[in-house]
C-alpha cells in the first residue's frame, strides 16, 4: 500500500511539479519539500514510534501553502497523540466514533478517505492514508474559509477557521460566523497552534560558511573513505538517530534530489541497491557534495541553498542497514564519479571544522 501511495502522490501533481505560493512544493521524484517561515518540520519532535511517518506529514503539509508540515504534526498530536489506534466514542448526532491517528469519523472519511491516487481503498486506521486525507481535508477547509471570508460571511483567520471546521464541521463554523465562541471547538485552533513551534525547525546556523553535515555531537563516524571489499567507499558514514537534520555544508545549488533506489518509502537493507533519498549539491569551483539514505528530503533540483540549511533528515533508505548519513565530497565535478571522490574529512578540517 505504502509504495502505491507514494507513487500516487507523484501521479496527482499537475505538470510534474506542484508549485505553491507559500514555499511548499512536492516534486516528481516524490520528494516532499517544506520551505519558508515555519514550514520546516522538526522530525525529532515526532515520538520515536511514529517518526517513520515524517515523510507523510511533509507530503500532507505540501498540498497547499496555508497548511504546513508543522501544522499537520501539531494537529495529529492534538487529535491522537500519534496513536494510530486511537478511538473516541461519540453519539450519532455528533458524527459517531472518531478513529485512528487523525480521528476521522465515518461520514467525513466517506468524503476524504481515498488514497493519494483517488482510490477508495484506504482506511482511517492506516496512518499513512489518514495523514494524507487529513492534509487534503485541511486544505479544502482553508480554501472554503477564504471564500467565505472574502464574501463577508465569516470572520477570523482562514487557518483557524479550517481547524475549527475539522473539529466540529463546516455547519458549526458557519452558524457561528467564525470560530465558535464557546465549547471545545473554541479552544481547538489555539491548542493546535500552541503545538506548532514544537514541530517547527529554524535554520541552525547563519549562511555563507562551511559547516558539518550533521549537528556536532549528534553522530558517530562509523566508516571512513577508502577501499572496502575491493570497491571504493566514496564517502564517510555518520551514524545518527533517525530524524537528525542534515545540513548543506556550504552555499550551493541542488543538482538533483530524489529517490535512487527501487523504493524509498520503507527502510532499506544491505541487499537494497541505490542511495535511497539522495541530494547532490554543486558548490562551484568543481566542488560537489552528496548526501545519501535520508528519511525524507527538504529540497528540490535547481534550488539555491545556504550553509546550514536543512536539506533532509537522517534515515536508512536504500543500501543501508541502519540510520546514518553517507556523505561524499567530489572535486573536479560534476559529474560525481569514483575518480572525482575525495576524503571529506581533510577537506572539512581545512575549513576549520572538527568532523
Amino acid at each position: 500500500m505504502l509504495a502505491a501511495l507514494a507513487a500516487a502522490v507523484v501521479a496527482t501533481l499537475v505538470g510534474g511539479v506542484l508549485t505553491l505560493l507559500g514555499g511548499i512544493a512536492a516534486t516528481t521524484t516524490g520528494t516532499a519539500v517544506a520551505t519558508g517561515s515555519g514550514g520546516v518540520l522538526n522530525v525529532p519532535a515526532i515520538p520515536p514510534h511514529a517518526r517513520h511517518l515524517a515523510s507523510w506529514v511533509i507530503r500532507a503539509g505540501s498540498i497547499c501553502p496555508q497548511i504546513t508540515p508543522p501544522l499537520i504534526a501539531a494537529q495529529i498530536e492534538q487529535e491522537s497523540n500519534w496513536n494510530p489506534h486511537a478511538l473516541a466514542h461519540n453519539p450519532p448526532e455528533r458524527g459517531g466514533d472518531a478513529m485512528g491517528i487523525a480521528q476521522f469519523q465515518a461520514g467525513t472519511w466517506a468524503s476524504w478517505g481515498e488514497d493519494a491516487n483517488g482510490n477508495a481503498t484506504s482506511s482511517p486506521w492506516d496512518p499513512e492514508d489518514a495523514i494524507w486525507a487529513q492534509g487534503r481535508l485541511m486544505c479544502d477547509l482553508a480554501a472554503w474559509a477564504r471564500r467565505l471570508l472574502n464574501a463577508g460571511i465569516l470572520h477570523g483567520d482562514a487557518v483557524d477557521l479550517a481547524l475549527a471546521g475539522y473539529f466540529c464541521g463546516r455547519g458549526c463554523v458557519s452558524a457561528s460566523g467564525g470560530v465558535p465562541a464557546g465549547g471545545l471547538a473554541a479552544d481547538y485552533p489555539a491548542q493546535v497552534r500552541a503545538r506548532v513551534p514544537t514541530y517547527s525547525l529554524a535554520p541552525a546556523v547563519p549562511a555563507g560558511r562551511w559547516i558539518l553535515p550533521l549537528p556536532a555531537g549528534s553522530y558517530q563516524l562509523v566508516s571512513g573513505f577508502g577501499m572496502r571489499g575491493g570497491r571504493l567507499h566514496a564517502g564517510i558514514d555518520l551514524a545518527a538517530a533517525t530524524g537528525t537534520p542534515i545540513h548543506a555544508v556550504a552555499d550551493g545549488v541542488v543538482l538533483d534530489a530524489g529517490c535512487t533506489s527501487p523504493r524509498c518509502d520503507i527502510p532499506g537493507s544491505a541487499q537494497t541497491p541505490g542511495c535511497g533519498w539522495r541530494v547532490n549539491i554543486n558548490h562551484g569551483g568543481g566542488v560537489l557534495t552528496r548526501y545519501c539514505h535520508a528519511l525524507a528530503l527538504n529540497v528540490t533540483a535547481g534550488q539555491q541553498v545556504s550553509a546550514g540549511q536543512i536539506i533532509g533528515w537522517v534515515g536508512s533508505t536504500g543500501n543501508s542497514s541502519g540510520p546514518h548519513l553517507h556523505f561524499e565530497l567530489h572535486q573536479d565535478a560534476p559529474p560525481a564519479t569514483d575518480q572525482t571522490a575525495a576524503d571529506p574529512i581533510p577537506y572539512l578540517q581545512a575549513a576549520g571544522l572538527d568532523p
